[in-house]
């Protein structure tokens, strides 16, 4: 099989997958309550086998009650998560760590059923009201102006629909995306053949309205990207890796503009073969986040090899 082809598999399983636990979901609820923050986690699939049993879990260090941003980092940090993802399978390994970086630090699942591990299936208009929606929530309950997002995939497209259709240019101050559907995905030509196909996309809008949003050149990313992809109101920050296997390099990155960075994985560390859902987990990954959040006090990514063991040889 081509890599090509196997991409395009892997990206029709991942939605087969989500669509099937969102039906799942849908006809057993999972009982009301809140649960207690999740653990720390060393993967997504952990992550999101411990989400699925746990729907309602949060990371740790997200929405702690009365925190205030304090002069080493004044703005609170919003994580924006992605497709099919929720919360806490997202952003388990990273809200911690911004947490004892000394931000406060806010999390929230959103376009999906209410207490369902999988999250952001909606149609990305009212996510971004949503998303629009939570900011004021925690500009108000921490006094801050302006807010720093963290989004991955379509949680790195969505907050640039905020900020150039629903005011977010004047409440946000840096917006970072990892592994960022910025230009919306070709699905290496199946989203966008689905969505020129008539029928098709009326298909694929039902159970993953999000998806038909984020295809290249749909309604959505047209409208989004109206009067250009940025405003000059905030900074832009993209990390993608050239083995992400769902977004490519292109789609991720954000036109040249003042206040932009475009980081390619690989270009910092060659041997990260980091892929798409778990760039969230990835050490090197997280920490051009931390750096691009505090540049006055970046570190270096330790840039390490993970060598196979061998078997002995006789």
């Amino acid at each position: 099989m081509t890599r090509r082809g196997t991409k395009a598999g892997r990206f029709v399983r991942l939605v087969t997958a989500g669509v099937l636990g969102a039906v799942l979901t849908l006809v057993s609820a999972p009982p009301a309550g809140a649960e207690p923050a999740g653990p720390v986690q060393n993967d997504f699939l952990s992550a999101m086998l411990y989400s699925v049993a746990h729907p309602r879990a949060f990371p740790t260090g997200a929405n702690e009650p009365g925190c205030r941003p304090g002069p080493r980092h004044p703005r609170p940090v919003v994580l924006v998560n992605g497709t099919l993802e929720n919360a806490y399978a997202n952003w388990s390994r990273l809200s911690p760590r911004l947490r004892s970086d000394g931000y406060c630090v806010f999390a929230f699942n959103y376009g999906g059923v209410d207490g369902s591990p999988f999250q952001q299936l909606g149609p990305m208009r009212a996510s971004a009201r949503q998303l629009a929606a939570f900011v004021d929530h925690v500009r108000a309950v921490t006094g801050a102006r302006r807010v720093d997002l963290v989004g991955h995939s379509q949680g790195g497209l969505l907050p640039l629909h905020y900020i150039n259709r629903l005011g977010g240019r004047d409440t946000v101050h840096h917006m970072i995306g990892v592994e960022p559907a910025s230009r919306g995905v070709h699905g290496y030509g199946l989203l966008t053949l689905i969505g020129r196909t008539p029928g098709l996309s009326q298909v694929l809008s039902l159970p993953c309205a999000a998806c038909a949003d984020a295809t290249a050149d749909s309604p959505f990313l047209r409208e989004t990207a109206e009067g250009g992809y940025t405003r000059p109101e905030v900074r832009y920050t993209t990390i993608i890796s050239r083995t992400d296997g769902v977004v490519t390099v292109p789609e991720a990155q954000l036109p040249p503009a003042p206040g932009v960075t475009n980081i390619v994985t690989q270009d910092v560390c060659p041997l990260d073969l980091t892929d798409h859902v778990n760039a969230v987990y990835d050490d090197i990954t997280l920490r051009l986040v931390r750096n691009a959040l505090d540049p006055a006090t970046a570190v270096p990514p330790g840039c390490h090899v993970v060598l196979p063991l061998l078997p002995p040889q006789h």
